[in-house]
């Protein structure tokens, strides 16, 4: 490493793909999937574009055509050409989704976490960039002859559940299901995900929408942790808390600890405002892989940040 401050004027996306290339190389991530594969190209380098694709927010065949002229990126990925854009599509389609989740824990070596904070939230994801008056139109013009109906439009999305460290914002794990549907059954899918790292969880915070028993006996007996979610009493207070922890945290609720739980908020609109609200692939099992490379590109860009920070105040003083 420069010990000159050169690291510094280095372009960022030119870092990124270097902290992909070490982070791959640390969690061993195979070269090829088959020996009958095609040697033109390895699968770390298709994981790489596919990545930079969500940095660009870009169609499969304008990324293609745009990392052309991206020389440096090429060099540093190893490229001499740039695959065809059918190429990346076939290789999103078959990639394990197991594997990519077990990347997502391989961040926790990169940013050396040892124990876990955890918040848990959801969002939403459009499935299409159409805006919802166009589709309240197309679909009252497609319902046959005579006066438009007036029906209830409900309009899908994809919904993603995921859990962020809170100390260094780093994505966790993710589920997603098509939406709108109930936050609380994706709770403890998603933190069976998070266990899989062999860390020790300390606390797990939620809003309003996870309340039950069951998330609690969970975390506190399963993965030994300290949950703090709010209940979710409603407006009569003669109702009952019913639940041992449920009454727990009703009589002693940690406000500080709740605190925390804005890290996910934080997350979730970062992700938004840098790679967009809205998923560009059609089908369901396409949008549940883009989602997972537009994470890895979040927790790439994430820890290659708060390296570069903590180098720029090494070289300052």
């Amino acid at each position: 490493m420069p010990q000159d401050g050169s690291r510094r004027k280095e372009r960022k996306l030119v870092r990124v793909v270097r902290r992909q290339q070490k982070m791959l190389r640390r969690a061993r991530y195979p070269l090829r999937r088959s020996k009958y594969a095609n040697h033109l190209y390895n699968d770390r380098q298709h994981l790489i574009l596919l990545v930079l694709r969500q940095h660009f927010r870009m169609p499969y065949r304008q990324f293609c055509e745009t990392m052309e002229v991206c020389t440096v990126l090429m060099e540093e990925i190893g490229l001499t050409s740039v695959p065809h854009f059918t190429t990346l599509q076939k290789f999103s389609a078959r990639t394990m989704v197991r594997r990519l989740e077990r990347l997502l824990l391989a961040f926790l070596d990169e940013a050396g976490v040892r124990s876990l904070c955890i918040a848990v939230d959801s969002t939403g994801y459009s499935s299409t960039c159409a805006s919802d008056y166009y589709t309240r139109i197309v679909e009252r013009q497609g319902a046959g002859p005579g006066p438009p109906r007036k029906n209830r439009h409900v309009r899908r999305h994809v919904k993603e559940t995921l859990a962020v460290e809170t100390k260094k914002q780093i994505i966790l794990a993710v589920k997603f299901r098509l939406g709108p549907a109930n936050d609380s059954p994706d709770f403890i899918r998603v933190l069976r995900k998070v266990g899989r790292s062999g860390r020790r969880i300390v606390l797990v915070v939620a809003d309003k929408g996870y309340d039950s028993e069951g998330n609690h006996e969970y975390v506190r007996e399963v993965l030994g942790g300290r949950s703090v979610i709010p209940i979710r009493r409603g407006d009569d207070p003669r109702l009952r808390v019913r639940g041992r922890y449920r009454r727990e945290q009703w009589k002693h609720f940690d406000s500080e600890a709740y605190k925390q739980r804005v890290m996910a908020e934080t997350v979730n609109s970062v992700q938004k405002r840098t790679m967009g609200s809205h998923v560009l692939a059609r089908k369901i099992g396409l949008q549940h892989t883009e989602l997972l490379f537009r994470a890895l590109a979040y927790n790439v860009r994430r820890v290659e940040n708060s390296l570069s920070s903590l180098l720029k105040v090494f070289y300052t003083a």
